[in-house]
């Protein structure tokens, strides 16, 4: 661990006030295209200094950097701590907002009150700002703080929308947010009561203190497991998860994108942060608690898809994917080993990459189809617009962990990991992986094979089966057989209508949304070493 010296290691502490600062100026911003347009240029100004501080870090050995806010050491003061980890999160949690709000921003203009997008950007702002601050913090209480500011931003952006829908489904986001914020204070509240700490480092040696002396052994596995459960529900592991598609199916397009592919994972992170710099999954492992995540995270990643198989409604079954996928990292958390969380990293990041892409496409196409949710209403949305099909495709294709998708070397790594195990952890993983990987293919493909179909091939065979069926019948039932001509003619006059009059506005800022999610899925697919390498050795300095 190195005190910060170098000027570019200033960079995430400006990087945080920046998009404070922004959250306070843009309600004196009426205009809320200019409001989106300084969103976007603070959002593009954080990543790049992002960049600049992964650089550095990899020029100078990959080390890790305590940046002491303020004139107060340790124990007294609050720090950031980062790593090359915690500057790769950093960098792509940008990206994935800048791609969100513009994937999404037609409906951000069509959706939020005139009146009121500029407030929707100041949630935006603040929303990345306490991301930022959970990725990089070194201090407890400080992370319990932005949870709650996060929690606030992202259920304001939920309810951005202004509906009855999005009304009952932020009151219940709330509840359960809160709920998951009062465990982990409650958490960290008696670590302190115990330690006299709220700094990550002291409070690992003290922790390491109490464990050898076998002081506090029950009230420090109820601690860990209030933290961990804490995180938990505010992230959407099953069981926690009833608030998750009420608010992802209901908000704006960018809502959803982001709290799916954000804010789900940066509470993960804080958590992967206090295993590694606060507890040790040494101690995770002597206390049982790996074992607990293991199992929670496996009969999440199979009970989230089989909700999603018996959803109809398309955000809300990409919102129980959402789910499934939460319990895939926790798995990786769980099998307790560097590969594990190697994976477990990875698939935040494929994930977050993944999901708002879907979100996105998703929320074209239902523009495309007359604002049809229903998936089986959505068929040929995709030939009306192509670069939604394309992308809903693609991202369909990389959840289930098809080759050269940013899916599958999280599912290669998880089976490594699960492999360096024992024999039960093995089998467990490796049948989980198998059960999930196939469910996921179950209720993408035919979403997938929906949109690819156009109508009127459909409603000719259709019209063709109902024709033998009455030629069959027809000393029966002649005027039945007319009856039911008459309404395919009817029918096919009302979708050459909507063909002609519902071809959808595909905007510039969508094509470039899209064009990136795309090569970032595939980048991470095909060249995921690199991004795994800077990964192990962020959580070895972690």
């Amino acid at each position: 661990m190195h005190e910060a010296h170098n000027f570019i290691y200033n960079f995430p502490f400006f990087c945080i006030i920046l998009t404070m600062v922004g959250g306070v100026v843009m309600p004196f911003i009426r205009n809320g295209w200019i409001a989106q347009k300084i969103n976007m240029g603070i959002i593009a100004a954080v990543g790049g200094m992002n960049v600049a501080v992964l650089c550095q870090l990899m020029v100078d050995g990959g080390k890790t950097v305590t940046y002491m806010m303020g004139h107060f050491p340790a124990p007294f003061g609050n720090e950031i701590r980062f790593g090359p980890m915690e500057a790769i999160m950093a960098l792509c949690f940008c990206l994935v907002m800048g791609m969100s709000i513009l994937g999404g921003l037609k409906d951000i203009y069509h959706d939020v009150r005139k009146g009121k997008q500029n407030l929707y950007f100041l949630m935006i702002n603040l929303l990345l700002c306490s991301l930022l601050a959970l990725i990089y913090t070194n201090d407890m209480f400080t992370g319990y703080v932005f949870i709650e500011i996060n929690t606030i931003a992202a259920c304001a952006i939920v309810m951005s929308k202004d509906s009855g829908e999005t009304i009952v489904a932020t009151i219940r986001y709330l509840i359960m947010s809160l709920l998951g914020s009062g465990l982990f204070l409650m958490g960290i509240s008696m670590l302190y009561g115990i330690t006299g700490h709220l700094l990550m480092v002291p409070l690992k040696d003290s922790i390491g203190d109490l464990v050898t002396s076998g002081q506090y052994a029950i009230p420090l596995t109820v601690i860990i497991g209030l933290i961990s459960l804490g995180v938990a529900i505010k992230s959407a592991l099953y069981p926690f998860h009833s608030w998750l598609p009420g608010a992802h199916g209901s908000a704006t397009t960018s809502s959803s994108a982001i709290l799916s592919g954000l804010v789900l994972k940066g509470y993960i992170i804080l958590l992967i942060k206090v295993i590694y710099r606060v507890v040790t999954p040494e101690v995770m492992a002597e206390l049982q608690i790996t074992n607990v995540l293991l199992v929670f995270g496996v009969v999440g990643m199979i009970m989230g898809s089989v909700r999603a198989l018996k959803e109809r409604h398309i955000k809300r079954m990409i919102a129980y994917s959402s789910v499934a996928q939460i319990g895939y990292i926790f798995m990786g958390i769980g099998l307790g080993s560097t590969v594990g969380i190697m994976a477990a990293c990875f698939h935040i990041l494929s994930h977050a990459f993944t999901k708002p892409m879907l979100f996105c496409s998703a929320g074209a196409l239902v523009d495309a189809s007359g604002h049809n949710y229903d998936f089986k209403k959505l068929r040929g949305s995709a030939l009306k617009n192509p670069l939604a099909g394309i992308a809903f495709t693609v991202g369909g294709l990389s959840m289930i962990g098809i080759p050269l998708m940013a899916g599958f070397p999280s599912k290669l790594y998880f089976s490594t990991g699960a492999i360096q195990g024992d024999w039960f952890r093995l089998g467990v993983v490796l049948t989980a992986l198998a059960i999930s990987t196939v469910l996921n293919a179950l209720y993408y493909l035919p979403a997938i094979i929906n949109m690819w179909t156009p109508k009127k091939s459909q409603e000719a065979s259709h019209g063709h089966d109902h024709g033998d069926a009455h030629g069959a019948h027809d000393a029966h039932g002649g005027d039945a057989h007319g009856h039911a001509e008459e309404l395919a003619n009817v029918e096919d006059h009302e979708d050459e209508h909507e063909e002609v009059h519902e071809k959808p506005r595909i905007t510039v800022s969508f094509v470039v949304s899209m064009v990136i999610f795309l090569a970032s899925n595939f980048a991470l697919g095909i060249f995921y070493q690199p991004l795994m390498n800077i990964i192990e050795q962020g959580i070895s300095v972690l």
